[in-house]
């Protein structure tokens, strides 16, 4: 994709039509998708399982992996029959000599990360510990019954700075040719100029996941689903809203940066010094 340098302004509509977007591009080659989300998976879950490196290095790929399910997108929807849209593209960040700035990329990802977490830790004290190792006793979760945790709060509000900065940060490494430092300025410009459509993207998966939840519930009381058969009934589920969300990432990326057409007369962003 040819990037402009400067991001458009879009209107807040445009959140929802990015997750249509996403549907519909699913749609067009479900079988794509769900080939490269298993592919993607069975990778991570061969990585992980390796001794001390393997819970960091998932994190560490997760920008050059994120920009090959943008790549996938723009292959699915321009059907080129010079590159058909395969699972092999998820390694496009990896080539052409960006290795190196998607590696930097994941370490600027681990390392607010672990801000995140460090400073969730401070506020939430052992509760947001018991949350972490995933076994809070009773009397941790009858407290949590009363409230949302401090600790999980401050780490979901301290999260959507760093999802701002690595949002278009890959793609504009790789299709604008910008050092990681200027990239991950950019992208968080980006999408704080834009912050009306993002809020009303993320107002269309709050209202999708709630719809898909409620559709869940309705399947396995019709069917007599219980517990023991529960991921199952999530595992088809939770691989469709990921192939959604990856698509509506692209679908963001191109309406916003794609450079096709001149736009006149709207604000620049700051530029880095």
């Amino acid at each position: 994709m040819k990037m402009k340098e400067q991001p458009r302004q879009m209107p807040s509509r445009a959140g929802q039509a990015w997750l249509i977007d996403g549907i519909r591009l699913f749609h067009r080659q479900p079988l794509v998708w769900i080939l490269s989300l298993m592919t993607y998976w069975a990778g991570l879950v061969m990585v992980g399982i390796l001794p001390l490196v393997g819970v960091f290095l998932p994190l560490l790929f997760t920008p050059g992996l994120g920009f090959g399910f943008i790549v996938l997108a723009e292959a699915v929807e321009q059907q080129d029959p010079s590159r058909p849209a395969s699972p092999t593209l998820l390694l496009a960040g990896f080539r052409n000599g960006h290795a190196r700035s998607m590696l930097q990329l994941g370490l600027a990802y681990l390392a607010g990360l672990t801000i995140i977490l460090l400073l969730a830790w401070i506020v939430g004290g052992d509760q947001f510990s018991s949350l972490m190792r995933g076994g809070p006793s009773e009397a941790e979760v009858e407290e949590m019954r009363r409230g949302i945790p401090v600790g999980l709060i401050v780490a979901m509000l301290a999260y959507i700075p760093l999802m701002m900065a690595l949002w278009f940060a890959p793609q504009l490494v790789v299709w604008r040719g910008f050092p990681v430092g200027k990239a991950l300025f950019f992208s968080f410009f980006a999408v704080w100029r834009n912050k009306a459509a993002f809020l009303r993207y993320s107002l269309a998966w709050l209202l999708l996941i709630l719809l898909m939840s409620l559709l869940s519930s309705l399947i396995m009381d019709l069917f007599k689903i219980g517990p023991q058969s529960l991921l199952v009934t999530l595992l088809p589920v939770s691989l469709l809203l990921l192939a959604i969300a990856q698509a509506s990432f692209y679908a963001s990326t191109r309406d916003i940066f794609r450079d096709d057409e001149p736009v006149e007369g709207l604000p620049q962003p700051p530029q880095p010094s």
